[in-house]
């Protein structure tokens, strides 16, 4: 899961906003749900299933051979896979299931010689499994009190020299110190109040812990023994969403900040304990978290040296010397170094199960693809392709995957964006192409069908990777096509930041325009077309922060390029999770607290509907006889919007935003957590 912060810039917008009073809008009494229709229900199986390896230790097995643990990282379902890896030849040589578990981040060698892993459980508690390579077991050792946090998991996972293994928490921010020796798990407290993550753990000299985190950005020293803090982040990075990742090479930490860009920092710690360490400025060369020390002053690195491409480096502090050695492809994580007939290599596994090593002196790398078993990952995105097809992408995979409504067969076609991660979270199409948003950074690609597969940011590349939108956005929220055949992207802010935006993008030339804090602070996440405007619905809810009023909604005009009416719809709502205009031009709007409207674009009026009747809206789309159709959390529903009469297709529902999909027969497409679920009239 990748995380990075943003500078909040006022954007000035062109034209005039009128806004609308706050006055309750007319209400209607909430119509009820008629019975379901007949239908037939299919469920098309499971387009992907897939694993990720965030990090992965060195140590070694009850022989003395060298190996590498760690675990595979899935959030869709509990299938998390602890593994065991000869470090010299790929050979998977173990792995267990981590029963009941998500995740997970990162992992630590103990000074015992023990795998020390942390996911986040069934019970949606934090746990540290523990595995002992002499005993071959595997097992949870601490489990955190926090039960009122909803979801939480430790995010950064270190191991300290005078025994001890501390751990970062989500959401609390907290830090928690583990004793190999007793396995007492003691509660050191908030690091920085407000800053929901604590993430990088470094232990330092004097019984000192680093703790960087967001959001946004911190970068804090922790006495475990006194508990007092010292903040050492320079105020220029105050903006930054995070501290992300951080290293120690010989007297020198190394902190990654992340969002609005990467910047690594340096700081010196020869100064007493009692002092902040001095501030030496940026090293450029770094990208972040993997920093092996090779010295007092040199390190093996993930970087980029200039004139080369990203890749393992090696970098010397003192000179700034940069030489680079190989790719990174087969680094995510930890690098480690050991040595095969005398001569010395680093190895490590990359983030798709690439196992590799190389020799820093020859240059040669040796690889071997990981057999892992994957987990059922959850559709984020669906939309129907120009080519009639129905196209989808789902969690944490960066993948597109097809579903051919002749046959019902899934194709899975791959990443669309080579050398990035995260998720489709919105698509659109047009007449020829499939365009789509994907965490993190904003990216935009766009896919034609009739061409070959090929994924590149080049000219010619299928997906083209268009690049990242917006100023300082991270979440491509909701992707529609406009009455003039131009594209509408609404998104959310980077971690720790508010403000969304509304991006327009030419799908011909791909030139785009970007507009930010059109709702102020809040960040938008629903839209829909109408002749000649943008149905934009907002959001107070962003990454570690929120925004403060009502959700709203504004009307965007595409001529003059600015927001002509605002307006809060259903008055205590603050979400807005989708919006749809059905086929007679009217609007319709459901909230995250199970509120739904209807608005008028003729007389900008909005109705209250009241409590939705089926449940937790999750999406609407307009199907093509005109209707809207939608899913809660447990059904498939239709609008009919000449009465505002609801009617129950299906008791299957979906679980995110907007994963709706229609073919040419009428038949409706839907994502109900990993599974792609058809309903036939």
């Amino acid at each position: 899961m990748n995380t990075t912060l943003l500078r909040r810039l006022a954007v000035a917008v062109a034209g005039t906003l009128v806004v609308a009073g706050l006055a309750a809008p007319p209400a209607a009494a909430a119509p009820a749900a008629n019975q379901a229709v007949v239908g037939t229900v299919e469920n098309l199986g499971v387009p992907i299933s897939d694993y990720l390896i965030l990090d992965s230790v060195q140590g070694r097995d009850k022989h003395g051979n060298p190996m590498l643990y760690g675990s595979t990282y899935v959030a869709s379902s509990p299938g998390v896979t602890f593994f065991a890896v000869d470090a010299r030849t790929g050979t998977l040589v173990k792995q267990l299931t981590m029963t009941g578990s998500w995740g997970g981040y990162h992992t630590a060698l103990g000074t015992d010689g023990r795998v020390y892993l942390a996911t986040l459980g069934g019970d949606s508690r934090a746990h540290l499994w523990r595995y002992d390579p002499k005993t071959e077991q595997l097992g949870i050792v601490a489990t955190s009190p926090e039960t009122d946090l909803g979801n939480t998991f430790f995010f950064g996972v270190t191991a300290a020299p005078w025994g001890k293994i501390y751990l970062g928490t989500f959401p609390s921010g907290k830090v928690f110190e583990y004793d190999q020796e007793t396995s007492a798990l003691r509660d050191l407290g908030v690091v920085v109040p407000d800053h929901k993550y604590a993430k990088a753990l470094v232990p330092l000299p004097g019984g000192r812990l680093f703790v960087g985190g967001g959001a946004p950005a911190f970068a804090t020293i922790l006495d475990v023994r006194t508990g007092r803090k010292t903040d050492i982040l320079p105020s220029q990075y105050a903006g930054y969403s995070f501290g992300y990742n951080a290293a120690l090479v010989g007297n020198d930490l190394l902190v990654q900040m992340v969002t609005p860009d990467i910047r690594v920092l340096r700081f010196n710690l020869n100064t007493p304990p009692w002092q902040k360490p001095k501030f030496l400025g940026e090293v450029p060369e770094l990208a972040g978290y993997t920093v092996l020390p090779k010295s007092g002053h040199e390190a093996w690195a993930v970087g980029t040296c200039t004139g080369s491409t990203p890749g393992v480096i090696r970098y010397n502090l003192v000179t700034k010397a940069c030489t680079r050695i190989s790719d990174a492809d087969w680094v995510s994580g930890h690098l480690s170094e050991l040595r095969i007939g005398g001569e010395q290599w680093l190895t490590g596994i990359g983030s798709k199960g690439m196992y590799g090593r190389v020799n820093p002196r020859t240059g040669q790398v040796v690889r071997q693809q990981l057999t892992l078993p994957g987990s059922p990952t959850n559709i984020t995105a669906l939309q129907t392709g120009p080519d009639g097809k129905i196209y989808g992408g789902t969690y944490e995979t960066n993948a597109l995957f097809r579903t051919d409504p002749g046959t019902g067969a899934t194709t899975v076609l791959g990443p669309v964006a080579k050398g990035r991660t995260g998720e489709v979270l919105s698509m659109a199409s047009t007449s020829d192409k499939l365009f789509m948003g994907s965490y993190t950074y904003n990216v935009v690609t766009a896919y034609d069908p009739a061409q070959p597969w090929n994924p590149d940011s080049a000219a010619g590349g299928n997906p083209r990777d268009l690049g990242e939108f917006g100023d300082q956005q991270y979440r491509p929220w909701d992707f529609v096509k406009g009455s003039t055949g131009k594209l509408y992207l609404a998104s959310g802010a980077a971690y720790g930041q508010l403000g969304g935006a509304l991006t327009r993008i030419d799908p011909v030339t791909y030139q785009s325009q970007s507009w930010r804090h059109l709702a102020g602070d809040h960040n938008l996440f629903a839209l829909a077309a109408g002749p000649g405007e943008i149905y934009v619905g907002s959001t107070i809810n962003g990454d570690g922060v929120t925004a403060t009023g009502d959700a709203k909604l504004l009307v965007f005009d595409e001529a003059s390029s600015s927001v002509v009416h605002s307006t809060v719809p259903v008055p205590g709502s603050t979400w807005i999770c989708s919006l749809a205009t059905a086929g007679n031009g009217k609007v319709y709007g459901v909230t995250s607290d199970s509120k739904w409207f209807s608005f008028n674009p003729a007389t900008r009026t909005v109705t209250q509907l009241g409590a939705f009747p089926l449940g937790s809206p999750l999406g609407l789309a307009t199907g093509p006889d005109g209707l809207v159709y939608g899913t809660t959390g447990g059904s498939l529903f239709r609008i009919d919007p000449a009465t505002d009469s609801l009617t129950t297709l299906a008791n299957v529902g979906a679980s995110y935003y907007r994963t709706i999909a229609f073919d040419s027969s009428g038949r409706v497409y839907w994502g109900s957590g990993a599974s792609l679920m058809r309903w036939t009239p």
